[in-house]
């Protein structure tokens, strides 16, 4: 989940990027965003949503390859700089040189045009032109170990958690594509061309050409929903427990995903609330759930004003993403003590008043896509009253995101 609201700027990149030619568009958008998205200020996601229609695809592979690759990327050019770059420089020249090296559609030297064309702004066309072209003659080599691979600040702070191995393992998925998997919903079989992969029981998912599922009618009419396996975790820890509760209340719901998990486990006539912050997100949850076919009151509410007793309560809370970075690879560049402190602290916030609008005797299951344990573990300490059922961490893997799930059961 991500409590940030995009800032008005992108709208303005927008209108910047619209007066420019094709190339021009995507560098500018591209460029401007990456520099919004390390000052902590957006998200890559939020990025994406608000993007151009007509070259969002586009930003999406040059951004996430932007982050994937950004260290090779910026090594490659940072030789030829006798000083250091401006931060609008180096997004720039960062931008522009992984869209030369995996945009296959696009003419390198055209590409250097347009950056020398935007640079020329910022009284840096000739030192651009330079820095590019000299870039350009060497062949991209692509990085193979973790010191190569992953942003400085999350390498040091994974070498103190975790082996060699767990770590090399960490920076091969962080430079793959992970596969596209949605869940089938309901009684819906697997598609022809698709296959199984594994997942939590009692739910199902599978694997096939994204085009193709989304274009289908069974899409359509909800038997499909895209979701990682990991997502499954959470809600599978409680199916156990939480099959005759009869009211639900998910605190950070949008878009939808793990309360309509949560809704087929729960009888027909279950009361079910589905909250958040974000209205605009909302919206999303809104047409999931009538896709679908569930019934639930979709509210934007901050948790503390949200008031009653529920059976069940879940909190799928803001974190770090560093369990989701094959998806969203911007997280580990983003990622630093301060950024931890910050999140930790709307953690307690949320979970406190998750343990408020738990009935006794009811459940609360937190998740958070991290697999920081000083992160998850933090959370028991906000609960008095409760009793820990359960709790389970899931590493990253090729078939799937890393993920954190703790059910608790309130006292009576």
């Amino acid at each position: 989940m991500n409590n940030k609201r995009p800032p008005a700027k992108l709208a303005e990149h927008k209108r910047r990027a619209a007066n420019s030619g094709t190339l021009g568009r995507v560098l500018i958008y591209a460029s401007e965003a990456l520099l919004l998205i390390d000052s902590g200020r957006t998200t890559l996601d939020e990025v994406l949503d608000h993007a151009p229609d007509d070259s969002r695809r586009i930003l999406e592979h040059l951004l996430l390859n932007i982050y994937r690759f950004r260290r090779s990327i910026r090594a490659s050019w940072e030789k030829f700089c006798r000083k250091k770059s401006s931060p609008e420089v180096a997004a720039l020249l960062d931008t522009a040189l992984t869209q030369c090296r995996f945009q296959s559609a696009v003419v390198p030297y055209s590409v250097v045009n347009a950056a020398v064309d935007i640079a020329r702004k910022l009284h840096a066309d000739k030192f651009v032109n330079a820095v590019l072209r000299a870039a350009l003659k060497e062949p991209f080599r692509y990085p193979s170990t973790p010191g190569e691979i992953l942003p400085e600040a999350i390498l040091r702070h994974w070498e103190k958690s975790f082996a060699p191995e767990q770590l090399e393992k960490f920076a091969r998925l962080f430079i793959s594509h992970p596969e596209f998997t949605f869940r089938l919903c309901g009684n819906a079989v697997l598609p022809v061309n698709a296959r199984a992969v594994p997942a939590f029981a009692p739910f199902v998912f599978g694997s096939g050409n994204a085009a193709n599922i989304i274009a289908s009618e069974e899409f359509a009419r909800g038997a499909y929903y895209i979701q990682d396996p990991a997502a499954a975790m959470a809600i599978a820890l409680a199916s156990g427990h939480v099959r005759e509760c009869r009211s639900l209340l998910d605190l950070c719901a949008a878009p939808g995903g793990k309360t309509l998990m949560a809704a087929e486990l729960l009888k027909d006539d279950a009361e079910i609330t589905a909250a958040d912050i974000s209205a605009r997100r909302q919206k999303l949850t809104a047409e999931n759930f009538s896709r679908h076919r569930k019934k639930a009151q979709i509210i934007t509410a901050e948790p503390a004003n949200i008031s009653g007793s529920f059976e069940w309560v879940i909190a799928d809370l803001p974190c770090s993403n560093t369990g989701v970075f094959r998806r969203r690879p911007d997280a580990l560049w983003r990622f630093s003590g301060q950024a931890m402190t910050e999140v930790m602290a709307l953690q307690k916030h949320i979970i406190r008043q998750a343990a408020r609008l738990t009935a006794p005797g009811g459940w609360l299951l937190c998740s958070t896509c991290s697999i920081e344990a000083a992160e998850n573990d933090a959370l028991a300490g906000e609960l008095t009253g409760f009793t820990l059922v359960e709790k389970r961490t899931l590493l990253p893997d090729e078939q799937h995101d890393g993920a954190f799930a703790a059910l608790w059961q309130k006292v009576r």
